[in-house]
């Protein structure tokens, strides 16, 4: 089929796995070595997405030297136990393998440790399906999505007008509209319509079959 595109980006939690189940376990783990009491399910939800770091202090109001250390807890139990806690989403391995085999580039943009990223891949064997990773190399590494796609761009050295992201919170949607490519919001991940809309989404898919519309139409 063709595309306007030559290469998609995507976003990992939340958009291509449900990766909610080992974050939650890993945060609430980190919470508890913090010494801080747990917080609520709908503040768990919030750490799906953007850095962990960043969302230790936004949710728990830990100055920076606090949220290194939970930082460290959390990727403790996180390689430990929470890595392999995921699902991915219903067609999503389909839409990956129809990609390579019309020519699209494939790229992971993601805030998780690169090193969690080909852990991850490895283990789904997704070696093939994947021609580049675009993530902070290390664990205090925090860079922003617009960094983390523009990188993509970059590296296959196409037009901004040939690539696209998809992601499932507003942090991908702007990442995408700072590196000036288009976008589509996921609303089956973590985020919803009116956070992906508000936050610029050039389109909104309800599931994998949409994405796929909107990549070959």
């Amino acid at each position: 089929m063709n595309s306007k595109y030559k290469a998609v980006f995507f976003d990992f939690d939340g958009t291509i796995a449900d990766t909610g189940d080992g974050i939650f376990h890993s945060v609430k783990y980190a919470i508890k070595e913090s010494g801080y009491p747990p917080i609520s399910e709908e503040s768990l939800r919030t750490f799906i997405g953007p850095p962990v770091f960043d969302s230790f202090k936004r949710e728990l109001g830990m100055n920076a030297e606090q949220s290194e250390f939970a930082v460290m807890k959390y990727r403790e139990e996180y390689s430990r136990d929470g890595i392999y806690r995921f699902t991915l989403y219903d067609g999503i391995e389909s839409l990956l393998r129809e990609l390579k085999a019309s020519g699209i580039q494939v790229a992971i943009a993601s805030s998780k440790p690169y090193n969690f990223i080909l852990r991850i891949i490895d283990y789904l064997n997704f070696g093939e399906l994947v021609d580049f990773i675009s993530c902070p190399l290390s664990d205090k590494a925090h860079e922003s999505k617009v960094i983390l796609v523009s990188r993509c761009v970059e590296h296959f050295e196409i037009k901004k007008s040939e690539a696209i992201m998809v992601g499932d919170r507003y942090f991908d949607i702007d990442g995408a509209n700072g590196a000036g490519v288009e976008s589509v919001g996921v609303t089956f991940g973590y985020g919803d319509e009116k956070e992906l809309s508000n936050a610029g989404a050039t389109y909104i898919a309800q599931n994998v079959d949409d994405i796929r519309k909107i990549i070959f139409s």
